[in-house]
C-alpha cells in the first residue's frame, strides 16, 4: 500500500501496440476491472525515436492524459 492507504492493482499497458481509437476503450475496461496503475513505455524506445535523434512525445502526452483524467496512475518505464 502507499500513503493514502490504497492498494495498488495494474499491469503493463502497451498503447504503443494500438491506434489510438482503442486507447478509449481499453481505459474503460480498466475501470470496470478497478486498475489503479499501469506501467506505460516497457517497449516503446521505437516509437518514442522513430529515427535516430528525432523524438516523438505527442502520442504518450495523449495517454498519460487519458489514463490520468481516469484516475489510472502511471509508473513511466525506462523504455528498451
Amino acid at each position: 500500500m502507499w500513503a493514502d492507504g490504497r492498494l495498488r492493482y495494474g499491469g503493463d499497458y502497451n498503447p504503443e501496440q494500438w491506434r489510438p481509437e482503442v486507447w478509449r476503450e481499453d481505459v474503460a475496461l480498466m475501470r470496470r476491472a478497478r486498475v489503479n496503475l499501469v506501467t506505460v513505455g516497457v517497449f516503446a524506445w521505437s516509437r518514442l525515436e522513430p529515427e535516430p535523434g528525432r523524438y516523438t512525445f505527442d502520442w504518450l502526452d495523449q495517454v498519460l492524459d487519458l489514463l490520468h483524467g481516469n484516475g489510472i496512475r502511471v509508473a513511466l518505464a525506462t523504455p528498451t
